[in-house]
């Protein structure tokens, strides 16, 4: 019998006839029904197709045509949920209270998601944490979420900076400096790579676009993101 994560409760689940025919492996469920329904998949509505906002049609939002003026090219970011409510107690538990355990609720859905959309000839690089950031939590939330993916370390934050975009509205956000250098000791040559950047949420886009700017800058010749929440 499993528990649901966020609720306690009871996961009831059911197997009909054709699931029993096609002898897949049972995949182990995380969250009962009425605590997934209360996570919304965007996928289901119109969204932006720079960043993966809820929109009423299928168009760029205002932010988006702002980092269109700014930089050439858009991530084209595919956020798998809505951050509501829902998701924000999601990561209370998981980002800030550190409960590890719960990057498996969604880890599958990221994976799949992923593999699907740049299964081959893309380098999948993760948004990586201050070591300040590192020390209170003691993992990364993004690598967690994604684990189960060959990772590739492109990134790390320039020694003494501190990213706590939780505790900054949404102005020191967008003006917040760059805060990350390129990895000189992946070992991996970014020049003509295709990139995918990994991250846990969509905010302003800030974050996302200064990893691109480095990509960019490193001779990376596409680059995308995906990040669970919008």
């Amino acid at each position: 019998m499993n528990y649901c994560l966020m609720c306690q409760g009871r996961i009831n689940e059911y197997f009909d006839f054709a699931w029993v025919l096609s002898l897949q492996q049972p995949r182990k469920s995380f969250l009962c029904k009425n605590c997934h329904n209360n996570f919304m998949i965007l996928i289901n509505h119109p969204n932006c197709p720079g960043c993966g906002r809820r929109m009423n049609k299928k168009e760029l939002c205002v932010d988006c045509k702002k980092w269109e003026k700014i930089y050439d090219d858009l991530l084209g970011n595919t956020a798998l949920y809505e951050y509501n409510e829902a998701m924000k107690t999601y990561f209370e538990r998981f980002k800030f209270m550190g409960d590890y355990y719960y990057f498996n609720i969604f880890n599958e859905e990221l994976k799949a998601v992923i593999q699907k959309k740049y299964s081959k000839g893309w380098l999948y690089v993760p948004i990586p944490l201050s070591f300040q950031s590192f020390q209170i939590r003691m993992f990364n939330q993004v690598e967690a979420l994604f684990s189960g993916l060959k990772l590739t370390d492109l990134l790390v934050v320039k020694s003494g900076e501190k990213i706590q975009q939780s505790k900054l509205n949404r102005r020191e956000r967008l003006t917040m400096s760059q805060p990350f250098i390129l990895n000189t000791h992946s070992g991996v040559k970014v020049e003509a790579t295709n990139i995918v950047l990994l991250d846990d949420i969509y905010t302003t886009g800030r974050t996302l676009y200064h990893a691109a700017i480095i990509m960019k800058n490193a001779g990376a010749r596409e680059i995308k993101s995906i990040t669970l929440a919008r």
